[in-house]
């Protein structure tokens, strides 16, 4: 038997003014004030979360204040008074739920259209849009179209709740998670791992409510691959163990894309089993592991040349060397990796290439560098360092530069630590990474 929703009791001025006056922690009642006119508007608290993080967006506030704005915020807000001292802070609340100035502290209201800048969604456009994004993201020039990738987020985020049909808001919610996973991407890209991982979880959510079976394996795997970055920076700079958590992240999200396969196409489940592969380089303990994560690879190399639209992923021959390659020098375990077959591998991508991208020579660069080092053909290591530094300097690309830092920093601590070589990489690496010092 269904309950009836219990309908919110209406109250009059005089009675919010005696829940006002109710003091909490020696202050008006501001939070109870709040609570109650969210919940006359109908709003979750996630909801009125998302809103005031877009209307902070809008009114030009700092992005860690945005990051900030959580469901654990609001309910703070409401259930601790810990309503913003800030007037255009608690303004902008007051708008958002139509809270009466005089009931939250404020003298007036400033007069106002709308805190947002909303514009009608089409999807046709955005969808069009979208794979534009992803091409110059592929091509690693999409940064200064990151602003206009927010506001879209925000619109179809916006236009999704107000949606009148089922099919129409499918669409927008199906467009809605590839700009998240996207705009996870690009933020990955920049090592704001946070703020990737973040925004590849709404994209999660989204696709685990409405069975976007395919949409809900790729945010999965762009997760794992945030979360793999993550711990592979960490690792370089503070050792494996720092980085456990993170690798064990990585497994779990793929290892639930991989889940998925009754749902997928052969082209979605390859593009898991290729990060899986290279998710079973890093955890591999000796080389039959290892062989089994380049099984992955290999079984996802049957489905090269067939496209996964609307994603900047290309299964292509270059890519399936390319994680061949990675998965041989992961581990941190001597005996479970294979710098020449990685070489191999990196050289059958270098053919395999079917146009420049500078992303992918970054990467190459990066990882032939890597090959030597686990080798200990130091030398070798850092010519090659020295080679992936420009690459990564002249598509500004911070992960690549942060490979490289860890490379330099396991020649400094090698018997080669002393060499004029190693610490011309050092000045160069600087160079890069403050150039304020050298102006």
């Amino acid at each position: 038997m269904s309950r009836k929703k219990k309908a919110l009791p209406s109250l009059n001025n005089e009675e919010l003014l005696a829940l006002l006056a109710q003091q909490k922690h020696g202050q008006p009642d501001y939070g109870s004030v709040l609570r109650y006119f969210r919940k006359q508007r109908n709003w979750k608290v996630e909801e009125l979360a998302w809103y005031y993080g877009v209307a902070l967006r809008a009114g030009g506030f700092e992005q860690e204040e945005i990051n900030s704005v959580t469901e654990q915020r609001i309910y703070a807000m409401e259930n601790q008074n810990k309503v913003p001292k800030d007037q255009k802070r608690r303004w902008i609340l007051a708008t958002l739920l139509d809270i009466p100035p005089f009931l939250f502290g404020l003298e007036a209201l400033p007069a106002t259209s709308s805190l947002f800048p909303w514009k009608s969604v089409d999807v046709a456009e955005y969808r069009a849009k979208l794979e534009r994004y992803c091409r110059l993201f592929h091509l690693g020039t999409v940064q200064q179209a990151v602003p206009h990738i927010h506001r879209r987020i925000n619109n179809l985020n916006h236009a999704s709740r107000l949606a009148t049909s089922l099919q129409e808001k499918g669409k927008m919610l199906k467009l809605l998670c590839e700009y998240y996973v996207l705009a996870g991407d690009i933020a990955q890209s920049q090592l704001c791992f946070d703020e990737a991982i973040a925004v590849q979880s709404g994209a999660i959510t989204i696709a685990r409510e409405c069975q976007f079976y395919d949409l809900l394996a790729y945010a999965l795997r762009q997760r794992g691959g945030g979360y793999l970055d993550r711990g592979e920076i960490t690792a370089l700079r503070a050792g494996f163990a720092a980085a456990q958590s993170d690798f064990e992240a990585a497994k779990r999200d793929l290892d639930e894309a991989r889940s998925l396969e009754p749902h997928l196409s052969p082209q979605w489940y390859s593009a898991i089993l290729l990060l899986a592969g290279k998710v079973n380089g890093q955890f591999a303990r000796d080389g039959q592991e290892l062989k089994q994560g380049l099984k992955l690879i290999d079984q996802a190399s049957k489905q090269i040349g067939k496209p996964l639209d609307g994603t900047p992923i290309v299964l292509d021959e270059e890519r399936c060397h390319m994680d061949r390659a990675v998965a041989c020098i992961k581990s941190p375990v001597r005996a479970a990796r294979l710098p020449e077959m990685a070489r191999q591998a990196l050289e059958d991508a270098e053919k395999a290439a079917r146009f420049i991208s500078k992303r992918r020579q970054a990467n190459r660069a990066t990882f032939w560098a890597k090959t030597y080092f686990v080798e200990e053909l130091y030398p070798i290591a850092a010519t090659l360092g020295q080679e992936a530094l420009l690459i990564a300097q002249e598509i500004d690309s911070p992960i690549s530069v942060a490979r490289v830092e860890a490379l330099y920093r396991g020649l400094r601590a090698s018997p080669y630590g002393k060499h004029p070589e190693v610490a011309e990489l050092g000045i160069k690496l600087l160079r890069v990474q403050q150039p304020e010092l050298f102006t």
